[in-house]
């Protein structure tokens, strides 16, 4: 019986100190009557729309970065070591100058240095395999890279023995497989 009472008594000491510390604050406001939250459409950082002619004229395909991140590593891979698209060209030797120590980096082409490009992972997503079969698109993100790695204005071309072109990693024209 002594050993109910005291367990009861530090019950009730241990109830009445939990809200010491705390302010009950009460507007008289219900969740049905308070405004509802505004939708900012540009407030969706990991999603892009579509590029022009890279994923269809209609814009109805929203890429988040780390999927174009997957494809550049891809890429950029295959100016040093044999390519892993559908269809390599047998014939390929990279197209650096020195393949070992001088690879292309993302910052030689993304100069404004607004992201942390080591943070960005190799990783395959469901989207991914979606986008590899989307020829128009893969097409265009090649073009668009193909276009900046020779371009002077970014650092890559100096890297380069020559001018790199579809043909450089594919057997084919990837535009018609």
């Amino acid at each position: 019986m002594k050993y109910r009472f005291i367990v009861l008594i530090m019950l009730a000491m241990a109830c009445g100190g939990c809200s010491q510390n705390m302010e009950v604050v009460n507007s008289g406001e219900r969740l049905e009557d308070s405004p509802k939250p505004i939708v900012d459409a540009n407030a969706a950082p990991l999603s892009r729309p579509g590029e022009e002619g890279a994923a269809g004229a209609d814009d109805k395909a929203k890429i988040p970065p780390f999927v174009k991140a997957y494809f550049m590593h891809m890429w950029v891979e295959a100016l040093y070591s044999t390519p892993g698209n559908k269809h390599p060209n047998p014939k390929w030797e990279s197209p650096l100058k020195d393949s070992a120590n001088g690879r292309v980096w993302c910052t030689d082409c993304h100069v404004s240095q607004q992201v942390d490009f080591s943070k960005i992972p190799k990783m395959r997503d469901a989207m991914v395999d979606d986008l590899e079969k989307d020829k128009t698109f893969m097409a265009g993100l090649m073009k668009k890279w193909v276009a900046r790695l020779n371009s002077d204005e970014f650092g890559a071309k100096a890297k380069l023995k020559g001018t790199v072109t579809c043909l450089t990693c594919h057997a084919t024209n990837p535009e018609l497989d």
